[in-house]
């Protein structure tokens, strides 16, 4: 698996993942910083990507092959903190069959298969 990261996570993310071992990507290095969300998806189109978020706007739309992770970490934790829940994040990732795509990462540090919940009137 690789893991590519949007702009809005730290370049320390980047060297924690590489020193566990990983292929890690961050927008930033790729040069692509304030691409749109379209050339981003244009991107994932790899079933063995693990992409981190925290926009909210690529649990919809035209879905991609990659795995979505969407953070909903505070930041106001501090940034080693922040890390480390990524870091479990996406050891966890790697460890299961997943069943869906779409997942959000919850400031406790669970993931979650992202469903829409419908709206009762």
């Amino acid at each position: 698996m690789k893991i590519q990261l949007d702009e809005n996570f730290p370049l320390g993310l980047v060297r924690a993942l590489q020193a566990d071992g990983l292929v890690v990507d961050h927008i930033i290095t790729l040069g692509i910083r304030g691409a749109s969300d379209a050339r981003i998806r244009e991107r994932l189109s790899d079933a063995r990507l693990i992409f981190l978020t925290q926009d909210d706007d690529f649990l919809s739309g035209e879905p991609v092959a990659a795995l979505i992770v969407v953070s909903r970490v505070r930041q106001s934790r501090k940034l080693a903190d922040r890390i480390q829940v990524w870091r479990g994040a996406v050891q966890a990732l790697l460890k299961i069959e997943p069943t869906s795509r779409l997942f959000e990462l919850t400031d406790d540090g669970a993931l979650a298969p992202w469903s829409v919940v419908p709206f009762d009137r």
